[in-house]
């Protein structure tokens, strides 16, 4: 008997309805089966992160740890984790999680009971190029971690870099440079608010955009008289800011204590926002110490003030003084913020900070308080005595970071 077409169409869409069915199940148990992998990678890192544990123990002895030796905490925004052993506090864990080049990055960054150094970093899940950018799971590359300082140079964060030395370098990863940025960023940022007791905070985005180079800086010219006073640079690590910052100097008006226009552009370059280092992309001023100053129109609270001088060619710039103040005359509640000076030759005091080379990202003077506060300030003024090749001062951008 020929099957009517009301007959086929009530088969076809109970098959639906039945397969419709079935692979909803599947799938929500194997979304469960995924989500308590994925949990029992976290509890499992966070184990051993903590020196609790290790990869020798079985699935029910990891849990059971944890279960006693771990406990979760909240400060403000923060999750932690707290590890014990015979009722003494052993250290603490924060979850490192964000992207990287090709997916999420999550993992447990183990710190000192004191908050002073590093016990351990464990990645339990990410998806960067296997034999590259991948290799930032690997036990070896995160061995350098241990004991690596929260703090250096009153700066927290690490740096990441295959170039540089210092206490808180780890050495990076050849052909894996996107993904190992991605990486200091999350853990400097995860850090910085566990050090400011928990509170959202965030790297200093300095909008670069297209418009900066960002190429790596060659070393010095050969046969170059480097001066005596040169300091050896210990690079910071990220600068840490409270979410919500802007470049208050955006467009504002620049003065000059030069009697003369620029040799080469105008001064509203130094706050139109490009940071390009080329042909007719910096203002040239007169041999000699100059500063220039930026009015933000009212006061504000400041973060940070960067300043980019021409970069590219290496330059290390001469009695770079970078100062605040309420009033345009700067003559009182003037605050310095960065201070290469060595002689006084600016008549400024003798500064401290390190004659760095040039380099695309800029120099950042520090206006952050005690309790990552901002500084009031309505004006801005940088000095600079030109190179120490002989080079002229040429000023490409200065941006306020503040709100």
């Amino acid at each position: 008997m020929k099957k009517s077409k009301f007959y086929t169409l009530g088969f076809t869409v109970v098959l639906s309805c039945v397969c419709a069915t079935v692979l909803t199940f599947a799938n929500t148990q194997l979304q469960r089966r995924i989500s308590a992998n994925e949990n029992f990678s976290r509890i499992s890192a966070l184990v051993m992160a903590l020196g609790l544990g290790d990869g020798s123990l079985s699935h029910n002895q990891i849990v059971d740890i944890y279960n006693q030796s771990v406990t979760a905490k909240k400060i403000s925004e923060m999750e932690l984790y707290e590890g014990s052993r015979d009722g003494k506090v052993i250290g603490y864990a924060l979850e490192v999680l964000g992207r990287g080049k090709y997916g999420m990055i999550k993992g447990i960054l183990a710190v000192a009971p004191d908050s002073r150094k590093i016990l351990s970093l464990l990645i339990y899940q990410q998806n960067e190029t296997p034999g590259l950018g991948g290799l930032i799971s690997s036990p070896e590359w995160l061995s350098q971690f241990a004991d690596k300082p929260l703090v250096t140079n009153g700066t927290p964060g690490l740096v990441i870099s295959s170039s540089e030395k210092g206490p808180n370098v780890i050495d990076g990863i050849t052909g894996a440079s996107k993904t190992t940025h991605s990486l200091v960023k999350i853990i400097n940022e995860t850090i910085a608010q566990y050090l400011s007791g928990g509170v959202e905070i965030q790297d200093l985005d300095l909008g670069l955009g297209v418009d900066a180079v960002t190429r790596a800086t060659p070393g010095y010219p050969k046969n170059t008289n480097i001066p005596p006073n040169l300091r050896e640079e210990v690079r910071r690590g990220s600068f840490m800011t409270p979410p919500g910052l802007e470049n208050l100097a955006l467009g504002k008006t620049v003065t000059s204590n030069m009697e003369e226009e620029p040799i080469i552009g105008e001064f509203d370059q130094i706050t139109d926002g490009i940071k390009k280092s080329d042909e007719f992309d910096y203002v040239e001023l007169d041999p000699g110490p100059y500063w220039v100053q930026v009015d933000l129109g009212q006061v504000y609270d400041v973060f940070a003030v960067v300043v980019w001088h021409y970069y590219k060619n290496p330059v290390i710039y001469n009695d770079v003084i970078v100062q605040i103040c309420d009033n345009s005359e700067f003559t009182e509640n003037v605050q310095t913020l960065f201070n290469n000076d060595f002689d006084n030759s600016a008549g400024q005091g003798i500064g401290e900070d390190t004659s760095y080379y040039a380099r695309w990202w800029g120099e950042i003077a520090d206006a952050r308080g005690p309790d990552n506060e901002g500084t009031k300030a309505r004006y801005v003024r940088v000095y600079t005595n030109g190179g120490a090749a002989e080079e002229e001062t040429r000023f490409v951008e200065i941006a306020v970071y503040g709100k």
